[in-house]
């Protein structure tokens, strides 16, 4: 009888998607008949012995619309269904209200990340880097005010070991108009931040992490206009829209922003007295630091076809200036430096599935033409006080300059997935880079013999990721494994002209390439509903970029003897909720790092990336939230790491030995208080309140031995022996602002003051950040 019964049942597999995003929907709760499951990470609910005949299935999850339709199985037969769930939208007069579930996904992954829900904040008068500032064990450095470059500072990597991507896209192609400093929180649905190994779609050589920002996925119709204007004749705004179809099969839509910035706020720099003509320090203002930049996006997208379930056509644009008031240092004033960028990148995006959701093919292409400025003419130099003095020769600087720089860039990434069973999942991903530059400068330097302008020798750059990964889970889906083999292959070729100073000849022509292997392990035990550990391996290896050979034509100068770094990391995690009040996370790491590529000054004004020896340190980052009540929110997090050079055999440098990294904050930490309050001055009004407080620990802007270190508990007390311009000392940042949404829900207006306490504040070799400044911004949604 059982085996009768047992030919007559069967399997039943379902998987549920986002109808919208086609992304996996994981944690739906999933009921067939009497049977009740959930969806795995994978999207995946599996159920066996299905009787025959007509069974109710009933699918729900967080976010979205429920599920509900009668199947028909025969007897013996074994499904396999895919169920696309509809976002439960509320429309409140135009405003769309859409569950956020589906982000916590990517947070009990095995390869660690950290989410920003940027759609929550984006009306708040806060910029992108003070927003994921916020974050433990992550550290946003920047070398001024808006408009200059951040570099994000993750586990002690830093730099170019960080690798950005826009919708899995790496954004390098984009040069500095896209960075993260002057993107607007309207143009972002979230943001992803991995702290060390990256999964298989995000195919880089990084080695400290990545940030992935992702756009806007909704098929809703949305206008939105903001407008921020602050101190230091600061101001912001732009417009985004997205419009579909009514049968949401053809898509369209327009970004605009602007950014403009005088940054003519105070430093404490050292000049001399005009009396006196002796060296003191005074606060001046700065006054040739103004940023600007104009970018614009649009798009067209045939969507839900047979033959594609997205193709999307792009172009984007960007136009920006910078005014450079100092070199790498803040050791001179220039009033008339000016740098310049501008590109114009269309591209194309082709996505589909096959075979019943179990294949999935992603490609993306895009060509474009950026091009660098550098204008540095003028006959004479000014002094900190804004005073003019001129001279016969051209140039403020050293390097006098007036560049013109091609960069002409393909890029191309392919992303293959393939669903081997319900537990099972092979996902391959290549990106391809080449990069072709030329240029003219009438003032720069010349080839010996021939005269001819050394930027307008072709330098040529090309570069190959390849990342394969399987992933698989056990024991009944509480143990998740993935693992991931990479390859990289790259050759460059262009002048050596290292330091810009002497005779340049077709002997510094140099060409460089290799081939390199590495592999990643990563481990995840759901313990239960609540808590979860994580460790991974990672062999891996970290190719010299662009930039870093050829120099920026700015105050970089170019270096083909680098090595590619290549580094071995290991990290152990634990994550919980007590409560559903408390969230505790808690991460260690370990790496051993080989050729580490840094960012050092050499030769005043210049910069060069150079090779750091050997590297070697563990740390840890502690993470705390806890929901008061439904009004007030506190949080808080920490992190610590002890990252030391090692392996210096030359005695005149063996002092090195032990010696914390240089210029490498060492422990950091974040506090943070929310308060929320509804139908407060009228109904459906909203005011929140909010407090953000970092702290940084004292670091060194060079090498110092060990035995010059503070003591105490993890290096936290006094101060280290030794000249104080070398130290970059305690920094306390504290910011509150409010949002304030009317009632209409159309309006929404945020306020924030930065640096508080009005504290000199240094993130990037000594160069200072700006006092406390206002902010106000207005947001409307049509």
């Amino acid at each position: 009888m059982s085996t009768a019964i047992a030919q007559e049942t069967g399997q039943v597999t379902i998987k549920v998607s986002d109808a919208s995003s086609h992304e996996v929907v994981s944690s739906a709760t999933i009921r067939l008949e009497s049977y009740k499951s959930s969806s795995n990470s994978l999207g995946l609910a599996q159920f066996s012995q299905v009787k025959p005949g007509a069974n109710i299935l009933e699918v729900q999850a967080i976010g979205f619309r429920t599920f509900r339709d009668t199947i028909n199985k025969n007897a013996g037969e074994n499904l396999n269904l895919e169920v696309s769930l509809f976002r439960e939208a509320e429309l409140i007069e135009g405003i769309e209200v859409v569950g956020r579930g589906c982000l916590e996904k990517p947070k009990k992954e095995p390869i660690r990340s950290i989410i920003i829900d940027t759609r929550a904040i984006s009306a708040q008068a806060s910029s992108l880097t003070d927003i994921m500032n916020q974050s433990p064990g992550i550290r946003v450095r920047q070398n001024g005010s808006l408009g200059s470059k951040p570099e994000l500072s993750i586990n002690g990597f830093q730099g170019k070991a960080i690798k950005y991507f826009k919708d899995g896209i790496p954004i390098d192609y984009l040069g500095e108009g896209y960075n993260m400093s002057v993107i607007p929180l309207e143009l972002l649905d979230h943001i992803q931040i991995y702290k060390g190994i990256l999964p298989v779609n995000l195919g880089a050589d990084a080695l400290g992490g990545a940030v992935n920002l992702v756009s806007n996925q909704s098929t809703s119709n949305q206008l939105r206009a903001y407008y921020e204007f602050g101190s230091f004749q600061t101001h912001r705004a732009g417009i985004t829209s997205h419009f579909f179809s009514k049968d949401k099969r053809l898509g369209y839509g327009l970004d605009l922003n602007y950014n403009y910035s005088a940054n003519n706020y105070k430093a404490l720099l050292e000049v001399p007295n005009p009396e006196t003509m002796n060296l003191e320090k005074r606060r001046l203002s700065l006054f040739h630091n103004a940023y600007r930049n104009a970018f614009a996006e649009a798009y067209f997208s045939i969507r839900e076809r047979t033959w594609a379930d997205e193709l999307k056509f792009s172009i984007l644009g960007f136009d920006l200036e910078k005014e450079q008031q100092h070199p790498a240092l803040m050791t001179d004033a220039y009033g008339a430096v000016l740098g310049k960028q501008r590109t114009v990148a269309p591209s194309i995006r082709y996505q589909k599935t096959f075979f019943d959701g179990k294949l999935k093919i992603d490609q993306y292409g895009s060509y474009n033409d950026l091009i660098s400025q550098r204008i540095d003419t003028l006959h004479g130099r000014y002094d900190w006080y804004g005073n003019f003095s001129p001279r016969t020769e051209p140039g403020e600087s050293r390097l006098a300059s007036n560049s013109e720089v091609h960069e002409k860039q393909w890029l191309s990434r392919s992303n293959f997935s393939y669903q081997l069973n319900p537990f099972s999942k092979l996902e391959f991903n290549y990106v391809f880079s080449n990069v072709s530059r030329s240029g003219e400068d009438p003032l720069g330097p010349k080839l010996q013999g021939t005269g001819e302008d050394i930027l307008s020798l072709p330098a040529k750059y090309q570069k190959h990721v390849f990342n394969l990964g399987l992933e698989n889970y056990f024991f009944g889906e509480k143990l998740q494994n993935q693992i991931i083999a990479k390859h990289y292959r790259y050759i460059a070729s262009g002048i050596n002209n290292t330091w810009f100073s002497s005779d340049i000849s077709s002997d510094n022509f140099r060409e460089v390439n290799g081939n390199y292997w590495g592999v990643t392990e990563a481990l995840k035990y759901q313990i239960n509903s609540r808590s979860l550990v994580r460790a991974s391996l990672e062999y891996s290896y970290r190719l010299p970029e662009r930039e870093e050979l050829f120099g920026n034509n700015i105050f970089i100068v170019p270096n083909f003897e680098m090595k590619p770094e290549r580094s071995i990391n290991a990290s152990l995690g634990y994550q919980s909720r007590f409560f559903d009040k408390l969230q505790f996370e808690f991460n260690g790491f370990y790496r051993r790092t080989k050729d580490l590529i840094l960012l050092v000054p050499i030769q005043a004004p210049n910069a060069q990336y150079q090779n750091q020896d050997q590297v070697k340190g563990f740390g840890f980052d502690v993470d705390l939230a806890y929901q008061l009540n439904k009004n007030y929110r506190i949080s808080g997090n920490a992190t610590w790491q002890d990252l030391r050079l090692f392996g210096i055999s030359k005695p005149v440098d063996s002092w090195k030995n032990e010696a914390r990294l240089r210029n490498t904050p060492y422990f950091f930490a974040n506090l943070a208080a929310q308060a929320k309050y509804d139908n407060l001055f009228s109904q459906q009004d909203e005011l929140k309140l909010f407090l953000h407080y970092n702290f940084m620990r004292e670091f060194y802007l060079e090498t110092i031995s060990k035995d010059l270190e503070p003591g105490g508990f993890l290096g936290l007390q006094g101060s280290a022996n030794l000249n104080s311009n070398l130290i970059i000392p305690n920094q306390q940042l504290l910011n509150v602002g409010a949002l304030y949404k009317f009632a209409t829900s159309k309006f929404q207006l945020g306020a924030e003051v930065r640096n508080l306490l009005n504290q000199d504040l240094y993130d990037y070799y000594r160069v200072q950040r700006p006092g406390r400044s206002f902010h106000l911004k207005l947001s409307y949604q049509f």
